[in-house]
């Protein structure tokens, strides 16, 4: 393929005019050497303070776990691989960058989906959801997401390798009608069915926290009761919205790049080196808040994460004592 920036997911141009330009690390892509050092270190936190400790390692942090080494994979190999495609042009590397990226998207997407499913049956079937969700099922499900990911993003390949010089022309003709074909399915497997599911199953959700709070109000229960039960609700309700926050920024920072993708698919004319640029650094995000925002929402991940900022600085641990005297004026409130 000529064109290494469709082939290579990267700032690029054809490959003939490359083979002049001098080597080294562009400007444009330093500050995705930040991104590398951010994702790579709250990526690796994650992992090890779920990993670290006993009590952390239930089934659904198990999902996020596995999808923090998901984002994790982009800090350590994806960004790598693009800033060297945007500094030597090797249509290999280029082509691995592309590669790498789209099973990083489909990865994500999936783990987002194994996510929203897990949160449904804890709220739809909160008694059962141990003997439902147990730790096997989950890890045969998280290696399947894996094995998805990784064999659609590699199936690629299998044409692009049978290109000869011979009948290049032909040859490169019957990759790009495959590499539609392929960006077709792409898009409705991994993108717009899952999306369609997460979107009704939050839904759902939210309806059902919204039923049982109203019912709650209505109903005369004892006191002791209605605390746990509306503990219980917040509890659900964040878990929901946690949800809907990831997929939110999955459509966010991914949607851009498909559509570029399919621009560049039919040829839709020149694009602006910034708008490519910006999208580049916008799929990157994805692995960098995905873990900040389950982190700061999930109430065992966040006391855990305080707690060892706390024994690590203990400067910003907040002084008890003002927090005693803030406490008196505010303790007719039911709602801290």
């Amino acid at each position: 393929m000529s064109d290494l920036q469709r082939n290579g997911g990267n700032m690029t141009t054809d490959n003939n005019t490359s083979r002049g330009r001098p080597s080294g690390i562009p400007l444009d892509t330093i500050p995705a050497l930040v991104f590398m050092v951010f994702i790579i270190v709250i990526n690796s936190g994650v992992i090890l303070l779920i990993s670290s400790y006993s009590r952390l390692r239930t089934t659904s942090n198990i999902i996020l776990a596995s999808l923090a080494v998901s984002d994790f994979l982009v800090g350590f190999i994806g960004i790598p691989l693009l800033v060297t495609c945007s500094s030597i042009y090797m249509t290999s590397i280029c082509l691995s960058t592309n590669i790498f990226f789209i099973f990083m998207a489909q990865s994500t997407v999936l783990h987002l989906t194994v996510m929203t499913c897990d949160r449904y049956i804890y709220i739809m079937w909160a008694l059962r959801y141990r003997d439902i969700v147990r730790r096997s099922r989950v890890l045969t499900v998280l290696g399947l997401t894996w094995f998805i990911s990784l064999s659609c993003s590699l199936v690629r390949l299998t044409w692009i390798w049978n290109i000869s010089i011979q009948s290049i022309s032909e040859d490169l003709a019957l990759v790009e009608k495959k590499d539609k074909i392929l960006f077709t399915f792409n898009m409705i497997a991994f993108f717009f069915i899952p999306l369609i599911v997460m979107i009704v199953l939050d839904a759902h959700m939210l309806l059902l926290v919204r039923k049982q709070c109203q019912r709650i109000a209505r109903e005369n229960l004892p006191m002791e009761f209605m605390k746990r039960e509306k503990k219980l609700q917040k509890r659900q309700r964040r878990a929901v919205l946690t949800c809907v926050l990831l997929l939110i920024l999955y459509v966010i920072f991914w949607l851009p790049n498909f559509t570029l993708e399919f621009l560049q698919q039919n040829h839709y004319g020149q694009i602006p080196f910034q708008v490519i640029t910006f999208i580049y650094y916008l799929r990157m995000c994805t692995s960098l808040f995905n873990p900040l925002a389950y982190t700061l929402r999930k109430q065992d991940l966040k006391r855990k994460a305080k707690s060892i900022t706390y024994n690590l600085f203990p400067w910003l641990r907040p002084d008890p004592t003002e927090n005693r005297t803030e406490q008196y004026p505010l303790s007719s409130r039911s709602d801290l």
